[in-house]
């Protein structure tokens, strides 16, 4: 099966711009994910005690299976 170029370009676009969503979801992901920690962190929410060590935040590699 050969392929032109102009669709070989319109793949690779659509690929480029699925990754940039993803990257963008996977950002607000993480942020959520530190909040909760920070907030956990403080120990004056019911239930939770008070953490001497910090905690952990996400990392680049953290979240999601993508």
């Amino acid at each position: 099966m050969k392929i032109t170029l102009s669709r070989l370009t319109e793949i690779v676009r659509g690929i480029v711009k699925e990754a940039a969503k993803q990257g963008k979801v996977q950002k607000v992901y993480k942020k959520s994910y530190n909040k909760m920690i920070a907030k956990a962190s403080t120990g004056g929410n019911k239930n939770t005690p008070p953490f001497t060590k910090k905690a952990a935040k996400a990392g680049k590699s953290g979240l999601g299976p993508f």
